[in-house]
């Protein structure tokens, strides 16, 4: 709540100095700038919102709000979009209350999407002590608790779900890391975006380390996803829980099989570098 109020009066700042005081009395400089926050909030929606590495200089469960700038780009076009000349002042007024009105969702959406696509319930069931998801969209709330689990703290999926802002399509990766912190937080750990590659990782030799992975498009080995029912393009949480005997292959908590061996080959293809830790 604190974090939404924050983006709030920072969203409303910056529509008023758009309108008060960034604007020129020439429509096309407006225009412009109206354009480019548009974009920049598609944009950003598309390709920067919600990603892990924003983590790194936020370090707080509320994350996902505070670096969720959509919200800021919408407002700033609201502000010019009042600003628009020779337009109609009704024109004007519908266009910045849509564009407020995106403002206010993209700081609301963690809960929005949740009273939208009500979160499954999630269980308590466990399989070679990794936490077996109960349904297809808690791959992410199971694998946190395979991760505590490896850490000495129990916690169940349907525990980490509401923390993880789960709803039936999911988890965003940013809500992954909430309930994450949140857990450690309370038991007074702290949490370490990974920032290292594949090799340096496996030469570390420091588990356990929840991996988010994903089968890209494209790939010529057709086993992932013919024989192991890898989906092209759709995201999943597994946790690396230490090297086998041999140091060859990685002992991995999948949450919707169990206990599995992966090659680095394996890891090559389908982890692409974000990655959590517990300390």
């Amino acid at each position: 709540m604190i974090a939404m109020l924050v983006m709030l009066s920072l969203s409303i700042a910056a529509g008023w100095i758009a309108y008060a005081v960034a604007y020129s009395e020439k429509g096309q400089r407006v225009m412009l700038c109206l354009s480019l926050a548009v974009l920049a909030m598609i944009y950003f929606l598309f390709y920067a919102s919600g990603q892990l590495f924003w983590a790194k200089w936020v370090p707080d469960s509320a994350a996902i709000i505070y670096t969720n700038f959509a919200s800021i780009f919408a407002a700033l076009a609201a502000g010019w979009a009042l600003r628009l000349p020779k337009t109609p002042a009704w024109r004007r007024g519908i266009l910045a209350v849509l564009l407020g009105m995106g403002s206010a969702a993209a700081i609301l959406w963690p809960l929005l999407s949740i009273a939208i696509r009500p979160a499954p319930d999630g269980g308590d069931q466990w399989k070679n002590g990794v936490a077996m998801q109960t349904s297809w969209a808690t791959c992410s709330p199971a694998a946190a608790a395979t991760l505590y689990r490896a850490e000495g703290i129990e916690v169940s999926e349907s525990d980490l779900i509401p923390l993880c802002l789960t709803d039936s399509s999911g988890t965003p990766t940013l809500g992954l890391y909430r309930g994450i912190k949140l857990v450690a937080d309370r038991e007074g750990r702290s949490v370490e975006v990974l920032d290292e590659t594949l090799d340096e990782m496996w030469s570390g030799n420091d588990w356990p380390v929840l991996l988010a992975v994903k089968l890209p498009y494209g790939v010529d080995d057709r086993r992932y996803a013919d024989q192991w029912g890898w989906i092209p393009g759709m995201g999943h949480s597994v946790v690396a829980l230490g090297l086998t005997s041999d140091g060859q292959r990685m002992l991995v908590g999948d949450p919707s099989v169990g206990l599995e061996q992966w090659s680095k080959d394996d890891l090559r293809v389908l982890w692409h570098g974000d990655g959590v830790r517990v300390r």
